[in-house]
């Protein structure tokens, strides 16, 4: 059966989230990367929740309400945009087990990558406020970036209060 444009891009991000995966370090982490809102999953390595996502895209093409076909598609959305960050947030973590001369600046670095990914989540509920249909929908996507502009504002008053400190060298 041939595969539609939408089907065969899908098909195309998991593929290169497969192949990003399987290049990171996936070491275990103590707890859980994600919320139990995006993953069921318990696991601790990024495999784990690749696992998931791909049964996700799998029901995505079985037959069921349009409800809940939006709403799994909804969700594999933001589960693979979720992926991308984590894959994309390893090299801080590798960073951060490298040994450091300056302190400070191991903790700018991690600043700025809580500012990157922050910027990233934001963006994403923004796009989803601009999509919703319903006004509980709005409402709480309002309350989530009211709540990610504030940790956004806090984490660059940290970057700023770094900064105002003795010169890096």
């Amino acid at each position: 059966m041939p595969q539609s444009p939408v089907q065969q891009r899908l098909l195309t991000i998991m593929e290169a989230l497969r192949q990003q995966i399987a290049q990171q370090r996936d070491g275990a982490c103590r707890q859980p990367r994600f919320d139990v809102r995006l993953f069921r999953c318990k696991g601790t390595r990024l495999a784990d929740y690749l696992q998931e996502l791909e049964q996700n895209v799998a029901l995505l093409s079985e037959p069921c309400t349009p409800a809940r076909q939006q709403w799994l598609a909804q969700k594999v959305i933001d589960q693979i945009a979720a992926l991308q960050r984590e894959c994309q947030s390893q090299q801080l973590r590798v960073a951060r087990e490298r040994p450091h001369h300056d302190p400070r600046q191991q903790k700018r670095e991690e600043y700025q990558g809580y500012e990157t990914r922050l910027l990233a989540m934001l963006q994403q509920r923004e796009q989803h406020l601009a999509r919703a249909e319903t006004l509980s929908v709005q409402q709480q996507l309002m309350r989530e970036v009211g709540v990610l502009q504030e940790r956004l504002a806090r984490c660059r008053a940290a970057l700023q209060k770094l900064e105002l400190q003795a010169p890096f060298v």
